[in-house]
């Protein structure tokens, strides 16, 4: 049956109406002596009889009825089952009964209240999805500078003092969710990560580069974990000043350098660098000078140098000028024992390898020096005086060789490669080796060609 009130379903043994708690057995008993005299008589009348009015029944046992001035108003009990199960067919009709309540004003406000509040709603649903959802631009900015290609950069460091760099611009292109696949989900805990494409620059004091990159990400708890990255994906690299350096850098390298300096020309989009210093090699023997000059091209991913280093301005000087050498050997001769002492004094240096000394050479026959009976006897060697010379060294390289000769007393010294030159170290001296020629006889014979005193050794520099 229906609700005399409403037009709700009811089942036909309900009491009350499930949707607006009307009492439907006196409305019915209402209706139908109302529906009975209006057919006996013939005439179409309306009925005095109040349809929603209840006795007050109370001992009859009977519910007491609503008041009757809302038996027809609002729902009192709008969606609920009185006694009643719940059906689809009762759900239609009370979908019937919502439509008929929200075309009241009353609805209307209720329905446009609701629509903005479930609007609201969603708005701040999806902006918290994506900001929850998005990998933050400082997270990615952290990784990058932490990550060796910042901190080594992307092109060679062959030419440049190796720096640093220092990640300028950063923004996050796009983010985009990806599956981790089977093997990522086991390992990651998500099925999920967060591929990002970003793109900036960084730079030192050499190069700036332009870059493009991506990662990935999975969100575990509150914090945004390293997949993959982040990487780059591309780049373009623009020198902002030329070379650093010459050579490559090198711990061999035992030169110093001076006076270095170098240019930046582009054309047409090619970089080229013409870099210029001055070098000098140390040795305790010589300073060797000279100016180097190199022509560098940037393919994009390093300086590469174009030829030969150039050399010009070279020149040595000489350092020998204040040192002193002496040379002892007991039991040296060309044929018999004997003591030699000897003494080199350098005493100035001079271009093109000039230098000048004062010696003395003294041997003297360890025996018996007196004339035989077979006329054979030994001389003593005393000589001293100026020498005068010059080196032979090849440039940059720790070696020379070195003649000096007193012509007034035909005294030769030579020396050099051929006897080891040797060069100073912590707790070690200078050292020459030298040979020594003379014309003074040191043994006197009536049977063979008289003997000119040599000698060989090695000098060794004196405080």
């Amino acid at each position: 049956m229906k609700c005399p009130c409403c037009g709700y379903n009811l089942p036909d043994d309900a009491n009350f109406c499930a949707s607006c708690g009307t009492n439907v057995s006196v409305a019915s008993s209402a209706t139908a002596a109302t529906t009975t005299s209006t057919e006996g008589s013939g005439d179409v009348a309306q009925s005095t009889t109040e349809p929603h009015a209840a006795p007050n029944n109370a001992e009859s046992g009977a519910p007491e009825a609503p008041d009757p001035t809302n038996a027809c108003g609002e729902p009192a009990h709008f969606g609920s089952s009185i006694g009643n199960s719940f059906s689809v067919h009762q759900g239609s009709n009370a979908a019937s009964h919502v439509g008929q309540f929200l075309t009241t004003k009353k609805g209307k406000s209720i329905v446009a209240g609701a629509i903005a509040a479930v609007a609201a709603i969603i708005v701040a649903a999806v902006v918290g999805f994506n900001m929850t959802n998005n990998v933050p631009e400082d997270t990615v900015r952290q990784a990058l500078q932490n990550s060796s290609t910042v901190a080594d950069g992307i092109v060679a460091n062959d030419y440049v003092t190796a720096q640093p760099y220092d990640l300028k611009n950063l923004k996050i292109d796009k983010q985009e969710d990806e599956s981790t696949g089977e093997i990522g989900a086991a390992i990651t805990g998500s099925n999920k990560a967060r591929h990002v494409y970003f793109s900036g620059s960084m730079e030192n004091d050499f190069f700036k580069t332009d870059f493009t990159g991506e990662a990935y990400y999975v969100k575990q708890g509150d914090t945004w974990v390293s997949l993959l990255g982040p990487s780059i994906t591309g780049n373009t690299t623009t020198p902002l000043q030329g070379v650093g350096r010459i050579s490559e850098a090198s711990e061999s390298d035992d030169y110093e350098i001076s006076d270095f300096s170098s240019t930046l020309d582009s054309s047409n989009g090619a970089y080229t660098s013409t870099a210029t210093q001055d070098v000098s090699y140390t040795f305790w023997f010589a300073t060797d000078t000279a100016t180097n000059t190199r022509t560098f091209v940037f393919d994009g991913d390093r300086w590469k140098p174009t030829g030969d280093t150039a050399v010009s301005n070279m020149h040595t000087t000489t350092n020998f000028a204040g040192k002193k050498f002496e040379y002892t050997d007991t039991g040296s001769g060309m044929f018999k024992s004997g003591t030699t002492n000897s003494t080199i004094e350098f005493t100035s240096d001079g271009e093109n390898g000039q230098v000048a000394a004062t010696y003395s050479l003294d041997w003297k026959y360890s025996g018996d020096t007196s004339k035989g009976s077979s006329g054979q006897y030994y001389l003593p060697v005393n000589l001293s005086g100026n020498l005068t010379g010059a080196i032979e060294h090849e440039f940059g390289k720790d070696n020379f060789s070195i003649e000096l000769n007193d012509a007034e007393n035909q005294v030769t010294f030579t020396g050099g490669e051929s006897y080891a030159t040797i060069s100073a170290g912590d707790g070690e001296s200078n050292t020459m080796s030298l040979s020594a020629a003379t014309n003074t006889k040191y043994f006197e014979s009536p049977f063979q060609t008289s003997t000119y005193r040599m000698s060989m050794g090695t000098y060794v520099e004196k405080a």
